[in-house]
């Protein structure tokens, strides 16, 4: 095994690094995900047979990074499209989940797939610039469990259309 740097791009649950600090690797962690971000911190205080103080300092500094690296490739003012979505299942009433997506097609197919009666359904849909902060905003207005926002549907897209609106301006 060499010393080379670990790297788990997808970091979701923290386990590669965990192994890879229990290993003494230096290693790199990325996810999309903020709760990614805060279960990383929590499996290495609680798993790594070291003092917090030498866990969080130097190159294992654990930071957040919610904004992407600007690209050279566009224009200057240039921001990537996602679609804000909205699926509704009839057997929760009155929850949404409110999610992000580049193709809402697939998002919406892999609800279906771990539905045997495939009752997802698309509510709404919206291709936006500023689509975190649409869904973050939602996700602070209405009552939420996980991903799935409380609500009805029509005060929740006129939420994101409002949002948006202002977003753009």
């Amino acid at each position: 095994m060499g010393g080379g740097v670990v790297l788990d791009p997808f970091c979701g649950c923290a386990t590669t690094c965990v192994a890879a600090e229990k290993l003494d690797r230096q290693w790199v962690g990325i996810d999309i995900s903020v709760k990614a971000y805060e279960l990383v911190q929590q499996r290495l205080e609680r798993e790594v047979d070291k003092p917090q103080q030498d866990i969080f300092k130097g190159d294992t500094a654990i930071t957040l990074k919610t904004d992407p690296p600007k690209r050279t490739d566009q224009e200057a003012d240039y921001r990537e499209k996602k679609f804000v979505y909205i699926i509704s299942h009839p057997n929760f009433p009155g929850e949404y989940k409110v999610g992000i997506a580049k193709n809402w097609k697939s998002r919406l197919n892999s609800y279906q797939t771990s539905d045997p009666e495939r009752q997802y359904r698309i509510e709404y849909k919206i291709e936006v610039p500023h689509f975190r902060e649409t869904e973050k905003h939602i996700h602070a207005v209405f009552p939420n469990k996980h991903e799935w926002v409380q609500g009805k549907l029509d005060q929740i897209i006129e939420a994101i259309e409002q949002h948006t609106q202002r977003s753009t301006q």
